[in-house]
């Protein structure tokens, strides 16, 4: 039974840094090749990944071959240990591509209010600092009319990466959208 454990470390260990390799390759060639492994392995049965797959052998193994001369409980120690670290890879997994999802695009900036920080003169180009989620970002801005600095705006479009905004109070009414 040992063997098996030392096994399933090993191959979980040797797969786990294939994919180091590879993922580094696909960093280092940027564009011409991406090595993304992450697949369900039975859709709508058992959603895992070879990552995860991977996690549970490491777990498998070590705790397996570690409990293996303690105990006579080390097949439910190695199988427990397995599913842990399989399980905290995916919950791992799954905050990860959270966090990275979160980026504001430019849909949700329309409609948000914020603070004039520099001048905007009439046709020219000023910056308004928004408070997002992520913290208080400031952008290049232009507006119809001139707008002085303090003065609280609210963003109805966005034009090459630049602001277009009203310090108007019936912000959706003006004529600006209607151009």
């Amino acid at each position: 039974m040992s063997t098996i454990y030392l096994y399933a470390l090993g191959f979980g260990l040797i797969c786990l840094f294939i994919s180091f390799i590879l993922d580094g390759l696909s960093d280092l060639f940027q564009g011409l090749s991406y090595f993304d492994l992450s697949f369900d392995a039975l859709p709508g049965i058992l959603p895992i990944t070879p990552l995860e797959i991977c996690a549970f052998l490491v777990g498998f193994g070590g705790m397996g071959y570690t409990l293996f001369d303690k105990t006579s409980f080390h097949l439910i120690g190695a199988i427990l240990t397995g599913c842990l670290l399989c399980y905290l890879t995916k919950t791992l997994i799954a905050h990860l591509k959270k966090v990275d999802s979160d980026a504001l695009t430019d849909a949700d900036l329309i409609g948000m209010e914020g603070k004039v920080i520099v001048t905007i003169f009439e046709g020219g180009t000023g910056s308004v600092a928004l408070n997002t989620k992520h913290g208080k970002i400031s952008y290049s801005a232009q507006s119809a009319t001139p707008i002085q600095e303090g003065t609280i705006v609210k963003v109805l479009d966005i034009k090459k990466h630049i602001l277009i905004v009203s310090d108007s109070p019936t912000y959706f009414l003006s004529n600006e959208l209607m151009k």
